[in-house]
């Protein structure tokens, strides 16, 4: 379904269209993370997220490195919206509007505040 959404006095409005998006969950590191060549992050793996039992301790696991963290309950959801580049026009409007889709919903967060711990096998 969409949804229109006012941003602005001049009556400008913007589509939101939720189609499929699933539940995501927000990372925040307390380190600059970069690859060891210097290449960009974008499609690359950060590594292998793990819910420990109980579900509240976290590790995020890249080669020898471990962060520890906890999962925490956002106290306002929110929503991973991307902006199409395209326009639709409501009923009654002039103008088209922005269409954006909405690609899921945040409810938690994952936070890591220490330094990686190295894991050396012998």
């Amino acid at each position: 379904p969409a949804h229109s959404l006012r941003l602005g006095p001049q009556g400008m409005a913007a589509v939101l269209r939720f189609e499929g998006g699933s539940e995501l969950v927000l990372v925040e590191l307390q380190s600059t993370a970069v690859m060891e060549d210097g290449s960009s992050l974008a499609g690359h793996d950060l590594g292998i997220l793990d819910l420990q039992p109980g579900g509240k301790v976290v590790t995020l696991t890249n080669g020898p490195r471990t962060l520890h963290g906890k999962l925490l309950d956002l106290p306002n959801p929110l929503v991973l919206m991307e902006n199409t580049g395209r326009g639709e026009r409501l009923p009654g409007a002039e103008n088209d509007s922005a269409l954006f889709l909405a690609r899921g919903v945040v409810r938690k967060k994952v936070i890591f505040s220490g330094r990686p711990q190295l894991s050396i096998e012998l």
